[in-house]
Order: C-alpha cells, then structure tokens, then sequence
C-alpha cells in the first residue's frame, strides 16, 4: 500500500478556507495513518465527537456513523486547484486495497435498492447525502466499513469520505430493523471549522 509520495498536500492548504473551492486531498500523514495494516486507527473508531481520528485525519461523528472526510475536488473554475480527480482515484484505490487487507474483497451497495431494513435505512442516507458509488466491507461483528463516493466533479460536489458504520448497516447477516434518523451528510467546510476550531 504505497502512497504517492508526490501528491503532497500541506495541513495549511488542505484544511484553509481556500480549499472550499480549490478542493482538497488529505496530507501525506493523513493518508498514511488512515490505511495502516491493523485497520481504521483507533481514534476514528472511538470518536465520539467531532476531531482528529490521527495527526492530520480528521473525523465527523454523526449519530452512529464516524466519517473520515478524504478528499474534496471543489469547484472546477476555481484559478486554484488543491487536487485533482485523478488523486482523489488515485487514493481511493488505495483506501480499497487497504480495506482488502482488513477485511476481504470489497462488496458494492447498491443505492438503487429499496430494502425494509437497517441496510435500507443507511441506502436511503446515502443517497440523501449525494451518494454515488459506495463500496463496502464487514470488519467485525460490530462493525462496517464504507469507501463513498459523492457528488457531481461538474457541480464542484465530489467528494470521497470513509464511514466507520454498524455492521448491520452494509452486512446482509447483521442487518435488523429499520434505523431511524441516519444522517451522513457533511461538507469539507466541517472540516475547514474543524481545523480553525484547534
């Protein structure tokens, strides 16, 4: 799992102001602490507030969801560009690869699907928050795990985040009833207040 070292982003510029519109990937420690071979960092599983999962990886709890915000492609007009579409692919494999060694083969949830049942609740969600593509894994018996990807590039939306989730939100023999009340949506303004909040 090698990160590309030439995709270097600084705190200043990935969590400023300007990268609500330039966009924006997270820095090289970030991205490092987040796909070590033991797994989410402890940090990210065990917020219960919004933080710093690990230096430089922030976390958004919502309710039962923890989010780990990776990249945000911004505005496509913006005179500055903090990151490309290609990056933001680039470690999306790399989160996938990562997610392989924790837990197997990656699962696509389908966001079409109508389902009475905890995995029905979480689809629902994610397509209230944008949703497009989301591919998932079971850690554990408590735990999910969901790469999702979100937005439009040509409306300045796309974004990719990591959702440390119940495991009866994307396992099919842990899902139980219908879970009221899932919110995961967010911007990368939460985390530009995150940062100007320490």
């Amino acid at each position: 799992m090698e990160l590309d070292r030439d995709v270097h982003r600084d705190a200043a510029s990935a969590f400023g102001p300007a990268s609500a519109t330039a966009g924006a990937l997270l820095p090289f420690e970030g991205r490092s602490s987040l796909i070590q071979p033991g797994g989410p960092p402890a940090g990210a599983v065990e917020a219960r507030t919004d933080g710093w999962a690990a230096p430089e990886l922030p976390v958004l709890v919502r309710g039962e969801a923890r989010i780990l915000p990776l990249g945000w492609l911004g505005d496509l007009d913006s005179a500055e560009r903090g990151v490309t579409a290609e990056e933001i692919a680039a470690f999306a494999s790399q989160v996938q690869d990562a997610g392989m060694h924790w837990a197997g083969p990656w699962r696509v949830l389908s966001l079409a699907e109508e389902r009475a049942d905890s995995i029905g609740s979480y689809i629902a969600a994610l397509r209230d928050a944008g949703a497009t593509d989301v591919d998932c894994w079971t850690l554990s018996d408590a735990m999910g795990l969901a790469l999702v990807r979100a937005g439009a590039e040509d409306e300045g939306t796309r974004s990719l985040a990591l959702h440390i989730v119940p495991a009866g939100w994307v396992s099919e023999p842990r899902a139980g009833k219908p879970v009221r009340g899932i919110d995961v949506g967010w911007s990368w303004a939460d985390v530009i207040a995150l940062r100007a909040a320490d």
